[in-house]
């Protein structure tokens, strides 16, 4: 007997995680003023799937036009006991270099000697802004925020920026890169 509470599934779809394996769950928009913005302007949408521990904060998955996107904490709904996540669609892939140290054996102190090459991570970019970080010269920088699956630390270098500010929240990491 169909009842309300197995309606739902006949609008779920089979979602892949980027390592291939699949899940049932569905990709939908959300209300604007329903969801803090993070002052992030695309597109909001949530994911929402019925079983437990299927996907986590920092997975990438792909949906069925093989968009990708980062997956984000958002809480559990206890109408229905849906799992929801907020989702950030991967705009670029961008290349991460760490700093290398080594501790110099005389005088006991660490030094720089060389950047590690640690591959590619995915990213949702936005917000390119200005600032003027020291008024009396009137250079400007070139500022964007990115929201990535990946651990980062300060002073990494994200493509050609430098990453200034780091936040984790929802499970995932927001950077401010320069």
């Amino acid at each position: 007997m169909t009842g309300l509470k197995s309606a739902a599934r006949r609008f779920q779809s089979v979602i892949h995680k980027e390592n291939g394996l699949p899940f049932h769950g569905t990709i939908m928009p959300v209300d604007e003023g329903k969801i803090s913005a993070f002052d992030f302007s695309s597109p909001r949408l949530l994911l929402r799937t019925t079983t437990y521990g299927v996907v986590k904060a920092r997975d990438i998955i792909l949906d069925d036009l093989d968009r990708r996107f980062i997956v984000a904490n958002h809480g559990y709904s206890p109408q229905g006991g849906h799992f929801v996540f907020r989702l950030y669609q991967v705009i670029a892939d961008l290349a991460l270099k760490r700093q290398q140290t080594a501790r110099d054996p005389l005088t006991g102190l660490s030094r720089g000697v060389g950047q590690d090459d640690l591959g590619m991570i995915p990213c949702m970019v936005e917000m390119t802004g200005r600032e003027f970080p020291d008024q009396s010269m009137r250079v400007a920088e070139e500022t964007r925020r990115i929201i990535t699956s990946a651990e980062l630390r300060l002073g990494d270098q994200v493509d050609d920026a430098i990453v200034r500010r780091i936040d984790t929240a929802l499970g995932v990491t927001y950077a401010e890169i320069r």
